[in-house]
């Protein structure tokens, strides 16, 4: 398990990102910042000056700079929008990953993880109806399949929202599946295990509703089209979760999915709690029932997430991730990954992030060495 991971975090670039911890800075919904009411991509006007304006630092920047101006600095290209039809977004991410640091076998490689472009197009006097999407470079696989040759652009969103209220809405296209926490370790177990990760896009339909207490998204997908059909994985889910004390939220999440050789369901419990001033904790508990169609490899898996985003002052955050995996609940065997991590934010459009984690398998048969990894990451976005 730990080597599939492993590869996993390797061969594969980043596209969307959510930060749901931003619930520290009293916003319940992904809704205020994103054209994805659920979250992740390209974020709207609201949600560049959030960012400018409470999530990053201005020390970097003149006093006399007001908070207006820090906002209409958090436009594309550094400039306030001049038109209210069309929105864009370049996004950058690189990664260097350190393996085994500080030891003999300490390996160091840089990843381009994000190099796309986004656009989203808006109509009617409140931007009622849109059409979003993004395009970008797939770095190749570091091992495949020999003589399979690999795509080098694609689209992992791209998608129509009309809402002809405030409260509802309804979504069609390539989007990411509307279940569980959406955080940005395209890598932990509650998004690996459930396929709601980074390349886990499907097309379809999802229906959102928001109201001052509940937020729900109902989601019936047709699998990737750009996939063989045999792979692609076709199903529903739906995700809910209700305001508690006007600033936290619990919810719950359902996912049922098959193809030709998996059937596919999991269901989660979770919970975003703002800590005050910036300051965060977020959890989610879940099991996956998994079946083959051959019965060769049917299992129930269940996991656990666990993190704190703590605000010491503007632009910076101090983190802690904790994740359990069980793979097979027939099993003994599990998995525990934890470490500390910074995130900064020391200009409008600039995050730097630095994560350590370490990664112990519970084996009953045998005894496995700790695995230990450095992650340095740098995003840039305009």
């Amino acid at each position: 398990m730990i080597r599939f991971i492993f590869s996993l975090f390797l061969l594969i670039s980043t596209k969307s990102y959510g930060y749901p911890n931003f619930i520290g800075h009293s916003y319940t919904s992904c809704m205020n910042c994103h054209y994805n009411p659920l979250g992740g991509g390209q974020i709207n006007d609201y949600g560049r000056a959030v960012a400018a304006t409470a999530i990053s630092s201005k020390v970097l920047f003149p006093n006399s700079w007001t908070e207006e101006k820090f906002a209409d600095f958090s436009g594309f290209l550094f400039q306030k929008e001049k038109q209210n039809w069309l929105r864009t977004q370049i996004n950058y991410r690189g990664l260097e990953l350190t393996t085994n640091p500080a030891g003999s076998r300490e390996k160091k490689q840089w990843i381009n993880m994000q190099s796309d472009v986004r656009a989203t197009l808006l109509f009617g006097d409140n931007d009622q109806l849109i059409v979003s999407g993004d395009y970008g470079v797939t770095p190749p696989p570091k091992s495949g399949a020999p003589g399979k040759s690999y795509e080098a652009q694609r689209s992992r969103s791209h998608y129509i929202g009309y809402r002809p209220s405030p409260s509802y809405g309804i979504y069609a296209g390539l989007m990411d599946t509307a279940y569980g926490l959406r955080v940005v370790e395209h890598t932990a177990f509650s998004r690996i295990t459930t396929q709601t990760s980074q390349n886990d896009q499907t097309h379809g339909i999802m229906g959102h509703y928001i109201g001052d207490l509940w937020e729900t998204g109902v989601h019936l997908f047709a699998g990737n089209l750009a996939q063989d059909g045999d792979l692609r994985m076709k199903g529903a889910s739906a995700i809910t979760e209700r305001t508690v004390s006007e600033i936290h939220r619990l919810g719950a999440s359902i996912k049922s999915a098959k193809n030709d050789y998996l059937n596919l369901t999991s269901l989660a419990v979770h919970g975003r709690f703002n800590l005050k001033e910036g300051s965060a904790l977020l959890a989610e508990f879940g099991q996956v029932d998994k079946k083959t169609k051959n019965g060769s490899d049917d299992k129930v898996s269940q996991y656990a997430l666990v993190q704190t985003y703590l605000r010491p002052t503007r632009g910076l955050y101090v983190l802690t991730n904790i994740e359990y995996l069980k793979t097979d609940s027939g099993a003994a065997d599990s998995t525990i990954r934890w470490g500390p991590g910074v995130q900064i934010f020391p200009a409008p459009k600039l995050e730097m992030r630095a994560d350590i984690y370490n990664t112990r398998s519970l084996n009953s048969g045998a005894s496995v060495a700790d695995s230990w990894m450095f992650l340095y990451q740098v995003h840039v976005w305009l």
